[in-house]
């Protein structure tokens, strides 16, 4: 199998992969908007605000923060500051993408397993105050979305060696 076809696989994947997240990211936004309308309305024109929806928006925003990260790493739109490595040619500028993307994956391994090993042990005998749902819901998050940030950050850190390959190949 040639690198072309590799690349359009895990790039199949990784779009499937995308949309799933997006989905759940639209959702999320949206049941953050109703809690967050509903607070409002209780706290300034009912005047009696309701806890479920502070934390049903918490809690919200904290899943979607972990979910939105792997969509952000698959169109390697996060924030960086680029000013040393724009001194260098493209190739160059391509090994160090490649070696920021293995050190970030790294590093969201090693939170990953971490997550695996310590949330079931904090959040399983834990509730929540206001909804009264299992502390496993929300601290979860970090559970699902540095595991899919991995997949996706492992997909881009491959398919950008793949394209540097075919570069590579191109010139000589």
């Amino acid at each position: 199998m040639n690198c072309e076809k590799i690349r359009k696989s895990l790039d199949t994947i990784s779009g499937i992969l995308n949309k799933v997240v997006s989905s759940l990211c639209v959702g999320l936004t949206a049941l953050m908007f109703v809690a967050v309308f509903i607070q409002v309305i209780g706290r300034y024109l009912l005047k009696s605000g309701t806890a479920w929806t502070e934390e049903t928006a918490r809690y919200s925003m904290i899943w979607l923060a972990f979910l939105g990260a792997s969509s952000l790493i698959r169109s390697w739109d996060n924030t960086s500051v680029t000013f040393v490595k724009d001194k260098f040619p493209d190739r160059i500028r391509n090994i160090i993408d490649i070696l920021i993307m293995i050190v970030m994956l790294a590093f969201m391994i090693i939170i990953s397993v971490i997550a695996v090993q310590q949330v079931p042990k904090l959040a399983l005998r834990e509730r929540s105050p206001a909804l009264g749902i299992s502390m496993f819901v929300p601290r979860s998050s970090v559970i699902f979305g540095s595991i899919i940030v991995c997949i996706q950050l492992a997909w881009k850190t491959i398919d950008s060696i793949l394209l540097l390959i075919i570069r590579g190949g191109e010139k000589s």
